[in-house]
């Protein structure tokens, strides 16, 4: 994932997880509010979902299934993805899956020709 796609201060995290809007499914939770600077993402991978190796491969998945969609987000919104336990044992495509359906529910996707 490109640096200018990410959200990065732990005051854009708390402010998303306060004033966001948010959508949940059974492995994911998408939070999201508008935002003046472009699309920004960032990703949040519990203790609860595994050791270190099971977290950053988890992350690693989640950042690459939302950088494939880009051009299909909607820009202009900030975006935080939290995993729930369960997402660990998923592989890449139910994970892709999931977040596109999440996005898709929320109205964050945009019709591309």
């Amino acid at each position: 994932m490109q640096k200018r796609y990410r959200l990065t201060n732990s005051r854009s995290f708390d402010y998303l997880y306060r004033k966001g809007t948010c959508v949940r499914d059974g492995l994911l939770v998408l939070y999201y509010a508008p935002s003046n600077r472009g699309m920004r993402v960032g990703f949040s991978v519990s203790k609860k979902v595994g050791k270190s190796v099971v977290r950053n491969k988890t992350k690693r998945r989640l950042k690459e299934a939302f950088r494939k969609h880009i051009p299909e987000i909607k820009h202009g919104f900030n975006y935080l993805i939290v995993a729930r336990p369960q997402l660990a044992e998923c592989d890449f495509h139910e994970i892709e899956e999931r977040l596109v359906s999440l996005l898709a529910k929320a109205g964050m996707t945009t019709e591309v020709a």
